[in-house]
This record gives C-alpha cells, sequence and structure tokens, in this order.
C-alpha cells in the first residue's frame, strides 16, 4: 500500500496531542513559521515541534498540512474520480 509523507505523520500527530483548538486548520499560521518548518521537512529534518515557535503558533502545523495538499501535482481525490464523488 501507500506510505504516509513524513511530514503529514509529524504534523496530524502533534495537532491529535497538542492542537485539539477551535478552528485548528481553518486558521493560518503565521507565514514566517510555516517557511521555516516547510523549510525543516524539505531538509529531510524531523524538526522539534514542541519547540516555542510551533507551540505558541499551533496554526502554522495545521497550515502546512494544508500547504502539502495543496501543492500535490494531482489532488487527493483525482480527476478521474471526480464524477463519482460530485
Amino acid at each position: 500500500c501507500c506510505s504516509v509523507p513524513q511530514v503529514l505523520k509529524s504534523c496530524t500527530e502533534f495537532i491529535e496531542k497538542h492542537g485539539i483548538v477551535d478552528g485548528i486548520y481553518r486558521l493560518s499560521g503565521i507565514a514566517s513559521n510555516i517557511q521555516k518548518l516547510r523549510h525543516e521537512f524539505d531538509s529531510e529534518q524531523i524538526p522539534d515541534l514542541t519547540k516555542d515557535i510551533y507551540i505558541q503558533d499551533i496554526h502554522c502545523v495545521g497550515s502546512l498540512c494544508k500547504l502539502y495538499f495543496r501543492e500535490l501535482p494531482n489532488p487527493l481525490l483525482t480527476y478521474q474520480l471526480y464524477e463519482k464523488f460530485s
């Protein structure tokens, strides 16, 4: 089967543990924090999400997940399946 990318594993586990707040995926994080977090994952590191910068801006973790899905070359719910979904 398919493996889940590390960025999604780390972010969703962190949100499950620390981010049960209203609007976690609705509200955006601070752009500079999102980019810093993205850079850490792009550098093949697993960042320490318990750093104050991420705990204080929990929304940047959710925003990184949304960014990941937005940048996929094909949507998660593929074009071929679109008619079946609608």
